[in-house]
């Protein structure tokens, strides 16, 4: 069999919205998606543009650099001689034509190379040249000069060109060795040609670098101070700063170990859009605002009431046949239902107490019938009594008898109730016990234990008399006094509170056949049990499965009676 599939209402609408307004939504923002990375990708295009305009510029000033060194240390007489045996004079002579050389290479490249030295391990003779066009205060050609001199003293330099930091200013630096002798030289970027050297002041965009570990070389504080990040990419660009308002387009200088970064002002998408491409974005955020309000309207119009109707048709359902659907809508399809509802439920209403009725006069007859099926039981057994007492012409004893025998059936033939009292019924025990003794040669005795509070609580009549009788007509011996106990007491646990009804007695006890029997029997016993097949059936109309019966045997017979302390039965007493 095909499974059908169901859904909600509310979902089914839902349903039927996105498969229209989602494409639709999708289709415009896609769209924008796709304007905004290619306009991003213009501009990113530009800016890469630019930083390579600049890196052809600063890539030749670093090759040059680096093959005027290599061919400096190689061929150079004054490097050359530094290697092997000199006179201090020959010594401070070959520094001496060094410096001059480097003087001569820097008055010809005035851009990128902040500097040049040399080192002799062999005399520990330390030379440089700065670069003229930038003036170093004396404070940091010391820091430069005593950082150097250290590190080619005890040979920590780097391979290739590399990140030094000192005093606090980051350079790229070249430091090569031949034998006993070094060459190096330092990049200074305030002396790079950079586009915003030819800006004004402002925000301006301008073009920065950074190792290859996103460490910037130079303006840390303004990247500080406005959030900007450096970091890598697979795009090309990011956008970053405090606002979102920087984007960065970044290219790697390999030859030099750095990274160049040109970071411009973004202004949002917006400033980059025509007219056409501001209406589409601007109907897309419009329909995507919009779809909270559709979900209201539609929530307000049909799944409140749909709600309402389901509300009440779960609380009629738990059995509250009181509630009533609301009339109260404008949507005219809710109305009719609403008011064809609860007509429905007025019929059913009526039709149910009816049935009600029926069942209750159905179990009336049933509990009268079996009232008066038990009551001749009792009397044959009396009928008995008075013929033993007559053959022993015991008249007197026949007199008494007679007298407690008609207030006993006053009160039997009074009550036909479907409940009585425990102390009617107690009565009714307490007249029966007497009747036993006065016709009995051995006659019984009955110990009464009662919660003072449950005397008035209601139980089936006969259903205590009913087994005190089977105690004296089957649990009486020759060799000892019949002793009957009956207590009732109240009991609870954590969900119900019940009153227990235990009648003992000290006789032979229910044999195992029989025990088998009444505790397992659903429906009807032999007419030997008839008495407590009677019992069983009226507690069962009027309690249901929330009250028990357990038969059991402890020195005699034990019957203990489980009844719910407040039950519907006690409401029809009468």
């Amino acid at each position: 069999m095909k499974r059908i599939t169901r859904r909600t209402t509310k979902g089914q609408i839902m349903l039927i919205m996105l498969l229209f307004v989602v494409p639709l939504l999708a289709m415009l923002l896609l769209y924008n998606v796709y304007m905004l990375r290619v306009l991003n990708k213009k501009i990113t295009l530009n800016n890469e543009n630019t930083i390579y305009l600049y890196e052809t510029l600063l890539e030749q000033d670093i090759n040059s650099a680096q093959y005027y060194l290599s061919n400096s240390l190689a061929n150079d007489r004054n490097f050359l001689r530094w290697n092997y045996q000199l006179d201090t004079l020959e010594t401070y002579m070959c520094g001496q034509n060094i410096i001059e050389t480097y003087e001569d290479y820097l008055n010809t490249h005035k851009n990128t190379i902040g500097a040049l030295f040399a080192y002799s391990e062999k005399y520990d003779m330390f030379r440089i040249s700065y670069n003229k066009e930038k003036t170093y205060r004396y404070e940091q050609k010391t820091a430069i000069k005593n950082y150097l001199y250290k590190i080619m003293k005890e040979n920590k330099i780097g391979s290739g060109w590399s990140v030094y930091n000192i005093d606090g200013k980051k350079y790229v630096m070249l430091i090569l060795k031949n034998g006993t002798t070094y060459a190096g030289t330092f990049i200074d970027f305030d002396l790079v040609i950079k586009p915003q050297d030819k800006q004004g002041s402002g925000d301006i965009d301008f073009l920065m670098y950074a190792s290859m570990e996103g460490e910037p070389l130079i303006y840390q504080n303004y990247l500080e101070d406005n959030h900007i990040e450096i970091r890598q990419t697979k795009k090309g660009y990011y956008i970053t700063g405090s606002k979102n308002n920087f984007m960065v387009v970044q290219r790697p200088l390999v030859s030099a170990g750095i990274n160049q970064l040109y970071i411009t002002h973004y202004q949002g998408i917006l400033n980059y859009m025509d007219v056409s491409q501001i209406i589409l974005l601007t109907m897309s955020c419009l329909i995507t605002l919009s779809l909270p309000f559709v979900y209201l309207i539609l929530r307000r119009t049909y799944f409140v009431p749909l709600n309402r109707l389901i509300t009440t048709m779960e609380s009629i359902k738990e059995g509250n046949m009181e509630a009533k659907m609301s009339e109260n809508y404008q949507i005219d399809e809710f109305l009719q239902v609403s008011k064809t509802f609860n007509e429905m439920i007025e019929q059913i209403k009526w039709m149910r107490i009816a049935a009600y009725e029926k069942e209750m006069e159905t179990k009336n007859a049933q509990m009268q019938y079996l009232q008066i099926q038990i009551r001749p039981h009792f009397f044959l057994n009396c009928l008995k009594n008075f013929y033993a007492l007559a053959e022993q012409k015991k008249f007197q004893e026949i007199q008494d008898m007679i007298i407690v025998l008609s207030d006993y059936l006053r009160r039997m033939f009074r009550n036909n109730s479907v409940l009585i009292s425990v102390s009617d019924e107690m009565e009714n025990v307490r007249n029966y016990i007497l009747l036993q003794q006065m016709s009995l040669s051995n006659p019984p005795s009955c110990n009464i234990d009662i919660d003072t509070s449950l005397m008035d609580f209601q139980i089936p009549p006969l259903s205590i008399l009913t087994f005190v009788e089977n105690s004296v007509k089957h649990g009486r011996q020759m060799d000892r006094n019949l002793i009957i106990s009956v207590r009732i007491s109240f009991i609870k646990d954590e969900q119900e509170s019940f009153v227990c009804i235990t009648i003992l007695d000290n006789g032979s006890g229910f044999r195992d056949e029989v025990l088998e029997k009444i505790n397992g029997a659903k429906g009807e016993l032999d007419r030997e049990n008839i008495g407590i097949s009677n019992v069983k059936k009226r507690i069962e109309l009027i309690y249901g499965e929330r009250a028990n019966i357990i038969f059991s045997r402890s020195n005699g017979s034990c019957i203990e009676i489980y009844l719910p302390y407040e039950n519907k039965a006690n409401e029809a007493k009468k």
